[in-house]
């Protein structure tokens, strides 16, 4: 006998779309999803997820996507419990490990691969989406397919094996619906929605798959009336919060957030795209430990301690747990031990002498970010150094000039004279 041991509510949307989700288990410890409408309007809502999973399953035969196995139960559908890694997982943990630029890398072959299934029809409004989607401005020619399904997102594909399958497909229409506006949120949920846009901006996704600003304003438009269409009537309580609401306050932007940035360079300079951000934890100050690793034929390295102006104390610095420390050099700011002190926004220092085969970076730093007031101190301190060491400079210059002179005088007739006399007077005074 199968009990249910979770279950989802969703139930802030229209009483013909509203459904619960259901997890299952029975005797020998197999799992099983059921999905049943809320109210009996929601039946055939419920009911059209088997059709799709029938008209997606001959559709995608061949290709390496594949559609969660669903079956019709008494009042609702039966769908496999599946277990892994999303493609969102995978893709953060591979900006993890390999860098930013090769998430992004994997990311876009995805994109490309949803558009390539995304053909056969050229766009025009119906009915139908016209009542979901609205009448966006959208240029002529756009492709699509005769079907789709909307919900393609990074989080709703599971990585099993050689064949992802999606696991949920809820969204799905059967009127053409453009396929960059699928792509849009695809990028847009991985992005922008989890505030990873600033992240990725550099990538120019919606660039790369041919999204005009002009088409991300319309596919803008077609998302809020999409969810205006699920909810109907219904308001859901995310959308409460401005009424309900006497404000917010960011706690991020009391307590700013500092950063490791690390830029490889492999040939091509130090660029966005082959970087790594690394989250600094607030003790005392920011602390980072971290080993990082290094991509194949890198050839130096630039550490980015933050965004404001600082000193950093790198406590350790070395390469697959080598003893000693790894040198640094400065474009700007001045060092004293293992101290920088980087008195300029923007503050870096690189690393220019990477062992051959090298594998991994230690990194052990202590960031002390400068106040306004801080910054100006230390600069009046900078300037007396300076000063300081030009006035030292001089006095060594001029004794330097005084012990040459010294020296010449040691090689003429009346120096050799004087020591002979010298001499005798100390032996006769004896």
């Amino acid at each position: 006998m199968k009990k249910v041991i979770y279950s989802k509510y969703s139930n802030e949307r229209n009483h013909c779309l509203a459904i619960r989700t259901d997890i299952l288990q029975d005797e020998d410890g197999v799992r099983y999803v059921q999905k049943l409408p809320e109210f009996p309007e929601g039946k055939l809502h419920v009911e059209a997820i088997y059709h799709w999973y029938q008209a997606f399953s001959r559709e995608l035969e061949g290709t390496k996507l594949s559609y969660n196995v669903c079956s019709l139960i008494p009042g609702g559908v039966e769908l496999e419990y599946l277990t892994g890694e999303t493609l969102e997982e995978h893709l953060l943990s591979v900006e993890k490990e390999q860098g930013i630029g090769s998430c992004a890398e994997e990311l876009l072959e995805y994109l490309e691969f949803v558009k390539s299934l995304h053909k056969g029809a050229v766009f025009e409004i119906t009915e139908g989406f016209r009542e979901i989607f609205g009448e966006p401005e959208l240029p002529e020619g756009t492709i699509c397919a005769p079907f789709s399904n909307i919900d393609l997102v990074c989080g709703n594909i599971l990585l099993t094996g050689e064949i992802w399958t999606a696991i949920d497909y809820e969204w799905s229409f059967d009127f053409p619906i453009p396929v960059n506006f699928i792509l849009y949120r695809i990028i847009f949920y991985f992005t922008d929605h989890a505030d990873r846009g600033e992240e990725f901006k550099p990538f120019d996704f919606y660039g790369k798959m041919g999204i005009t600003e002009a088409e991300r304003r319309a596919y803008e438009a077609m998302e809020t009336s999409f969810q205006k269409y699920v909810c109907r009537r219904h308001t859901p309580i995310r959308d409460l919060y401005q009424d309900i609401s006497a404000g917010s306050l960011r706690v991020a932007d009391r307590f700013p957030q500092e950063m490791l940035q690390v830029y490889f360079n492999c040939g091509n300079g130090y660029t966005e795209e082959n970087s790594r951000l690394f989250q600094m934890k607030h003790r005392d100050c920011w602390q980072l430990e971290e080993e990082i690793p290094l991509p194949e034929g890198v050839k130096s390295l630039r550490l980015d301690p933050g965004y404001r102006a600082c000193m950093t104390e790198i406590r350790k610095l070395s390469f697959d747990k080598q003893s000693g420390q790894a040198p640094v050099t400065l474009a700007k700011g001045s060092s004293m031990g293992n101290w920088l002190f980087l008195a300029e926004d923007d503050p870096n220092f690189y690393v220019t002498e990477i062992p051959e085969g090298a594998k991994k970076l230690e990194v052990d730093l202590a960031v002390f970010p400068f106040d306004e007031g801080s910054r100006k101190e230390l600069g009046m301190l900078a300037d007396a150094y300076v000063s300081r060491s030009e006035e030292l400079r001089k006095l060594r210059e001029q004794l330097r000039e005084a012990e040459n002179t010294i020296s010449a005088m040691k090689h003429t007739k009346v120096w050799k004279a004087y020591e002979k006399y010298r001499g005798y007077r100390e032996q006769h005074q004896k």
